[in-house]
């Protein structure tokens, strides 16, 4: 397999979008997959589409279309050193980039994706936007099933790396292409677990900054909404409506983008919520109904809140015009929820099957066993921060990447 080896250290795309630090174990030429061993010591085949290698070789050639220079001069990147043809890179490198500023697609995403939302400010997040305009992968040439939320290819967001629908992804209104919260540059909060209230377009359809509206939300929205993001950080089925629902609500109310319903006093929620968890026995079981405590709720199906075919925008949210803050670089704007059965649970994403040499659908993905885990927005309290910084590297230099520790794959059941 071109360009990774047997104890090579790469960068691997994982379902949120972000890379994550790992060493390659085994290749599979005719599959086009590595066996990956990561920082926690977990190993997973993963597609070859969603690996990055530090090594540029001692051949200088295009790592598109691994062609040597012929007529078309190879075009270094400043940071990792790759080499491309100017047309074999997405966008096309502008005739005027020389290998001593120029920075490829790869890099900048490296660089400029986050947990919450990618970065909006500086260089990187106006190369980004850039980048952004087109997408590496003809989005006419993917497989999708009949919901249209996951696609055989496993190439989702301008990333073109694997996802998970309802794991904070964002779906474009007008081409429908799921988009990570990792990569998208127009969140004013982080997203919740199998959060659709938003329309949204991507940069590619917009033909610029990508746009957002946050669509309204119903108290029973609301409460599905918080079990189902509550279930997936703390894996249970049931939660006290106190100490757990209503305090979760609460501490992010503001951060929820409640529309209307965020004017409600504080003391007003707690009636509200309740009345939407008792009210709606088709979405929500509570706890005396199974002989458990009454105080507890859970969902009778785990899956997201559907969305209300009348739901209108609510919050409209300016789009953010990177651009504009230095033309000087010369830089140009150049469906319902689904079938909720098990299958539907099982991951289908850039990870194969650890046991047997063959592609295999996994659990989704949930935050790292290796952090602490808040049921909150941020998800996450500490993550171990690993810089992609090796001796001899060609990263050596300017240490660019830093990356999380990897989120693991538990089961997921009740």
């Amino acid at each position: 397999m071109g360009g990774v080896s047997e104890g090579d250290d790469v960068l691997a795309r994982w379902s949120d979008g972000l890379l994550y630090l790992g060493n390659v174990k085994r290749v599979d030429g005719v599959k086009q997959c590595c066996l990956v061993r990561f920082e926690d010591n977990s190993e997973f085949w993963v597609l070859r589409k969603d690996i990055h290698s530090f090594s540029v070789g001692v051949e200088e050639v295009c790592c598109i279309c691994d062609a040597p220079p012929l007529k078309e001069p190879l075009i270094n990147c400043l940071k990792c050193r790759h080499c491309y043809h100017p047309e074999c890179h997405t966008p096309s490198i502008e005739p005027e980039a020389d290998s001593n500023s120029w920075i490829c697609r790869q890099c900048v995403f490296a660089v400029a994706t986050k947990r919450g939302g990618a970065i909006k400010r500086g260089r990187f997040a106006r190369l980004m936007q850039i980048m952004k305009l087109r997408l590496p992968y003809q989005l006419s040439s993917l497989d999708w099933d009949p919901q249209h939320l996951t696609n055989q290819q496993q190439c989702y967001c301008y990333c073109a790396g694997p996802g998970e629908w309802n794991l904070k992804m964002l779906q474009c209104g007008s081409c429908g292409q799921w988009f990570h919260e990792a990569c998208t540059q127009c969140l004013t909060k982080p997203l919740l677990y199998g959060d659709r209230f938003y329309e949204f377009q991507c940069s590619v359809c917009a033909n610029g900054p990508e746009t957002i509206q946050r669509l309204p939300m119903s108290w029973v929205d609301l409460a599905h909404l918080v079990l189902y993001h509550l279930s997936l950080c703390c894996k249970r089925k049931y939660f006290d409506f106190d100490h757990e629902i209503m305090s979760f609500a609460n501490e992010n109310w503001d951060s929820l983008l409640l529309g209307s319903l965020s004017d409600t006093p504080r003391q007003d929620r707690c009636h509200n919520l309740l009345n939407a968890l008792n009210s709606n026995k088709d979405r929500f079981v509570s706890g005396k109904e199974i002989k458990k405590k009454k105080c507890l709720f859970g969902l009778q199906v785990r899956a997201p809140p559907p969305l209300t075919s009348d739901s209108s925008p609510l919050i409209t949210d300016p789009p953010i015009n990177i651009t504009q803050r230095r033309r000087s670089e010369g830089e140009q704007w150049g469906q319902s929820h689904a079938n909720q059965s098990g299958a539907s649970w099982r991951h289908r994403s850039v990870l194969l099957s650890r046991s047997r040499h063959q592609v295999r659908d996994q659990p989704s993905a949930t935050p790292s066993l290796h952090s602490k885990e808040l049921p909150g927005i941020g998800m996450t309290c500490q993550s171990q921060s690993v810089s992609v910084w090796r001796k001899g590297s060609p990263y050596s230099q300017c240490c660019l990447f830093t990356c999380s520790s990897k989120p693991s794959l538990p089961l997921i059941h009740y």
